[in-house]
């Protein structure tokens, strides 16, 4: 993109998500250059409470880091409840698996309360690693440790009766 076709209302923006995107371990290893061209692609979006960002059976496209307000992740219970999973607030990134392929949600994700979200959706990456080979080896370095990070959390939480339920990091 030249300088032509970047008005002045995006500069600063791209300038933030820089420096969002730089913070985050999944990109923190990628060359400047990259990081550069991707802050100049995701999206915000803001979320009223209970608005729907997907819904179990939908392809997460996309990977949302939270600006502010809080999504919750949730699953229909019995008898027609909604069982929370697990609440993301400011700084949390979720769906980085999403960027590489096709990955059906097991879960709904809404907002809990008001929500401003930037998203990077799987076309765009998928231009970044296509434009920039070195990034691919570097993104899935950052997901196996987010795997392992994963993990490692489950393990110290879990009660035994629920180890049977980790080692992902085996797979």
């Amino acid at each position: 993109m030249n300088s032509s076709t970047v008005n002045s209302e995006t500069v600063p923006e791209m300038h933030q998500n820089l420096e969002l995107l730089k913070e985050l371990p999944f990109f923190s290893a990628f060359p400047l250059q990259a990081l550069k061209i991707l802050a100049l692609l995701p999206t915000r979006g803001d979320f009223l409470p209970e608005d729907l960002l997907y819904e179990k059976g939908d392809d997460t496209d996309r990977a949302y880091l939270v600006l502010e307000g809080c999504l919750v992740l949730t699953t229909n219970g019995e008898n027609g409840t909604t069982e929370t999973i697990r609440k993301f607030i400011a700084g949390d990134f979720i769906g980085s698996l999403s960027l590489f392929g096709q990955n059906i949600a097991l879960f709904n994700l809404k907002a809990e309360k008001k929500t401003r979200v930037l998203t990077i959706d799987r076309e765009q990456f998928q231009k970044i690693l296509e434009q920039f080979p070195e990034v691919q080896p570097l993104s899935l370095k950052a997901v196996l440790k987010e795997i392992n990070r994963w993990e490692r959390t489950n393990i110290s939480e879990a009660a035994p009766c629920c180890f049977s339920r980790l080692g992902v990091t085996a797979l």
